[in-house]
């Protein structure tokens, strides 16, 4: 018997923002077309919109101090330094339950496929540890392994010994594909550990990927430092090239957005979190026109669908228009655009027969999102991650009516508190007052009952 399912009775939104009501087939981790393997389990979605697996091409799944009021009025810089100071506790054990429980919140919003960008990275087995909370919840991560050579001692780590941490997991424990050499940012990583990544990109394959161009005193302080703003210092490191993803890109003149059009490079562009730290409007409409790939990150914020609608609504206030990025453009950056970055083969953010089988399901019955006049419309504008029922990745299900299929929700809450209230505590930062409970947890509130009732 062919392992998988058929959905039946729902609204299928592809890439390309078409509409149709054919059923939904997965068989062997593939879409199969209607005729294939009749005696595949039924699974009545009527009235609910079917989408491909959303993909997240930027974020850090392992919250070491989330955010409370206290940091509000936080600079970007004071929040790493924060970060920081926790992640000198941190052991792989914190990063493996950490790592699962920013997965679970992924796949509960509808993203299948992310890239986790991780750092420091200072302790044996933490990278693997991370790889490991990903597959236990279900997501598809790609990692962005993090050399991060400067910062507090015993965190910071020589880029050189990074990459050869790295180099050890290249198809022991991911393939190359799903592998990115990731100098954090200028602010944390010299120009020998950008140079010794494009070197080692060369002779072993990996892809390169770091924050750039997030702030105007970053564009200031390399001006000062290296004669170059930082897309043309990348440049000059040779680091600019198809395959290479450079997050946020809000601060860029005309030589850089003409650097980043001709040399293939990607974006991800996470506006939210640009809205957040008041960093700016990245160009993201100007970069469309020229051709180069921009797709959605979530970077700690809510989730993809946020991301979808804020791109919009960001981007039609950086440049006067409303309409400047249109809802079709908004879910291709959530979608086939950010699948078609990470290069992994058969994932092209799409439901057609033969492409990889992650699908998502999402709820728009409750009065809050009807009457839908326009499918994709109410997608971007109205629904949210607690609209999501269903998930699968490579058509195994990870989320099966608004619950988590493979991890014990309760289980992992409770690990992720006493992880992230000892972190706090190395660090020094305090928590409001907070009584948790099993019915507070992830997957675990949104049981069968609430969702019949949308």
């Amino acid at each position: 018997m062919v392992a998988g399912a058929r959905l039946v009775g729902g609204t299928v939104l592809d890439s390309s923002a078409g509409t149709s009501t054919a059923d939904v087939v997965m068989a062997d981790g593939r879409l199969a077309a209607p005729s294939t393997a009749t005696d595949l389990p039924v699974v009545d979605i009527s009235g609910r919109l079917v989408l491909p697996g959303l993909v997240n091409v930027h974020d850090h799944l392992r919250s070491l101090l989330p955010a409370t009021r206290a940091g509000e009025s936080l600079t970007l810089s004071a929040v790493v330094d924060r970060a920081a100071a926790a992640s000198g506790s941190a052991t792989a054990a914190h990063y493996r339950t950490l790592s699962a429980m920013g997965a679970a919140r992924l796949v509960l919003g509808g993203v299948t496929s992310v890239i986790d960008h991780i750092y420091p990275v200072h302790r044996p087995g933490m990278v693997e540890a991370a790889v490991a909370g990903h597959e236990s919840v279900g997501v598809r991560a790609s990692m962005a392994v993090g050399l991060m050579d400067v910062g507090r001692p015993g965190v910071a780590q020589d880029a050189h010994t990074t990459i050869t941490q790295a180099a050890r997991l290249i198809d022991d424990i991911l393939p190359a594909e799903r592998l990115f050499l990731a100098p954090v940012s200028l602010r944390q990583s010299t120009p020998a550990a950008y140079r010794a990544a494009v070197d080692a990109a060369d002779r072993l394959g990996p892809r390169l990927y770091t924050h750039i161009a997030e702030s105007e005193a970053e564009v200031e302080r390399c001006l000062a430092e290296h004669g170059m703003r930082p897309v043309e210092l990348l440049h000059s490191f040779g680091f600019l090239r198809p395959g290479t993803i450079v997050v946020h890109c809000v601060h860029l003149d005309e030589r850089d957005r003409q650097l980043l059009a001709g040399t293939g490079t990607a974006v991800a562009y996470c506006p939210s979190n640009h809205l957040r730290f008041a960093k700016g409007f990245a160009p993201v409409r100007d970069l469309l026109d020229r051709g180069v790939p921009v797709g959605l990150g979530i970077d700690g914020m809510a989730d993809g669908f946020a991301e979808m609608r804020q791109a919009i609504y960001a981007q039609g206030s950086a440049t006067g228009h409303t309409g400047a990025i249109s809802s079709e453009q908004a879910f291709r950056m959530a979608t086939s655009v950010p699948a078609s970055m990470l290069g992994i083969a058969g994932l092209t953010g799409d439901l057609r027969v033969g492409d990889r089988a992650d699908v998502v399901v999402v709820a728009v019955d409750r009065p809050g999102l009807q009457p839908v006049a326009d499918p994709l419309w109410t997608l971007v504008h109205r629904t949210g991650g607690t609209d999501v029922t269903d998930v699968f990745v490579d058509g195994q299900p990870v989320v099966r009516d608004g619950r988590l299929v493979r991890v014990d929700p309760s289980e992992l809450v409770e690990k992720a508190t006493a992880a992230t209230t000892a972190l706090a505590a190395a660090a020094g930062v305090e928590f409001p007052p907070y009584q948790g409970g099993s019915s507070a947890t992830p997957g675990s509130s949104r049981s069968g009952s609430d969702r019949a009732s949308r």
